[in-house]
């Protein structure tokens, strides 16, 4: 039988307090709740998205969204689950948006941050240094080509590195599923890479 990542994640009691005093207009509870998440929310959506002030927007439209629920509305589980849940969607209708729009080419480009070019590879001399931000921008521009579902899983473990029981809760998956789509993205990207690599582009 297959393990299920929601029902080892529930919501602890002080959780649940914050999130009551949320829901009643408390400001304290919605400045805490931007204290532990908020940044790593901004991180994921700007990942999700290449655009800072577009995933600014998107946090700030979740916080406001959390603020606007009702109590049959609140998570059951894991709160900062809940939040990527609510960021994942905000940030796939935005990119669908941009989709239709003809989006936003140099975004990738703007998502290669300092330290992940270290996760590529570890040469540290210019040239190597060099090689290692074109090789991060062929990824994270092969990682917008990646379908929603693929891309998200991908930003969520590898980026923000969120463990796996936490993705599949915020994409509504069971863990296997979780494992699969993501062993299912690695092959796609790195047989993309290599194939750029081969190609000398």
């Amino acid at each position: 039988m297959e393990h299920d990542p929601l029902a080892t994640s529930q919501l602890t009691d002080q959780d649940r307090r914050l999130l009551d005093r949320l829901i009643a207009g408390d400001e304290a509870a919605a400045a805490e709740i931007d204290q532990r998440f908020g940044q790593e929310l901004r991180l994921f959506c700007r990942r999700m998205l290449g655009d800072a002030a577009g995933a600014e927007d998107i946090v700030q439209d979740v916080f406001c969204t959390c603020c606007k629920v009702g109590p049959e509305s609140l998570p059951t589980r894991s709160v900062r689950a809940w939040l990527y849940q609510i960021a994942r969607r905000r940030c796939i209708d935005v990119r669908r948006r941009q989709n239709r729009t003809g989006g936003d080419a140099a975004a990738a480009v703007r998502r290669v941050q300092p330290g992940f070019d270290n996760a590529i590879d570890p040469l540290t001399t210019p040239a190597g240094k060099a090689l290692k931000r074109d090789r991060a921008a062929k990824l994270l521009a092969l990682l917008d080509d990646l379908d929603d579902d693929l891309r998200t899983v991908v930003v969520m473990r590898y980026f923000q590195n969120l463990p796996r029981d936490e993705i599949a809760e915020a994409v509504g998956l069971t863990l296997a599923g979780t494992k699969a789509r993501l062993s299912k993205a690695m092959d796609l990207l790195r047989d993309k890479l290599t194939q750029l690599d081969d190609s000398g582009t």
